[in-house]
């Protein structure tokens, strides 16, 4: 049983625990999977009442990913994608995050992490065709199609905008925030390199590309985020 921090949510336990079994292998790992993994790290808060050191709590881990409200909610935060029923697969935003809590739990400082995982998250927003358009044409995107795809929304539903909004928004922001810490020019996909770079300006670029989706299209979000749930 692993002794965890007081500040450490039962989010983070459980975003630690899908990345012990992406690290172990398991790139999709099924909700039962992730239970168990999740006891592991800490009995005492994910086991059966009374039972705590023999039997995990299915029920009280995936309290955590299914309630719709929870703002920590690791798939509403973009750390966990369900990729079929019942079965879960940690994202790119959600290494970075584990990561960065595993070196900050060690007393270690979150600059000593891998770019590669944060290049991962940002790479989609970079490489979107909207995106492109924009830095040609900061008058783009003119539709709400544009907008949307860089997004990444499937659906016109307010919990699933107001995810991609916000998950957008942390990858971002991740991102300034490493080249702030770092003072690194660039990012890329592992320390030699081998892709395209993404520059800070570029970022810059991104997070200005979303201000203005936000602004330019709030009469369609607003109509979005008032339909019901």
């Amino acid at each position: 049983m692993t002794k965890n921090s007081k500040r450490t949510t039962a989010a983070h336990e459980i975003l630690l625990a899908a990345n012990d079994l992406a690290s172990a292998g398991k790139s999709e790992f099924s909700e039962w999977d992730l239970t168990v993994a999740t006891w592991k790290r800490d009995q005492n808060r994910f086991g059966c009442r009374g039972y705590e050191d023999q039997y995990p709590d299915h029920k009280r881990v995936m309290m955590e990913i299914m309630g719709q409200t929870k703002k920590d909610n690791p798939l509403r935060r973009g750390w966990l994608v369900k990729s079929r029923p019942n079965h879960y697969e940690i994202t790119a935003l959600g290494r970075n995050e584990a990561t960065k809590i595993a070196l900050v739990s060690q007393g270690q400082p979150a600059t000593e992490r891998s770019p590669q995982d944060l290049y991962d998250a940002v790479a989609p927003y970079f490489t979107s065709l909207t995106f492109k358009k924009f830095v040609k044409d900061d008058s783009e995107p003119r539709m709400w199609l544009g907008a949307a795809s860089f997004l990444g929304l499937s659906k016109n539903d307010a919990l699933h905008l107001n995810d991609r909004l916000s998950t957008a928004k942390s990858v971002i922001s991740q991102a300034l925030a490493w080249f702030e810490e770092t003072g690194q020019p660039a990012l890329r996909r592992g320390a030699t390199g081998g892709s395209v770079s993404i520059t800070k300006v570029d970022v810059e670029k991104l997070a200005e590309l979303l201000e203005s989706i936000q602004i330019r299209f709030k009469v369609q979000m607003e109509a979005i985020q008032r339909q019901r749930k």
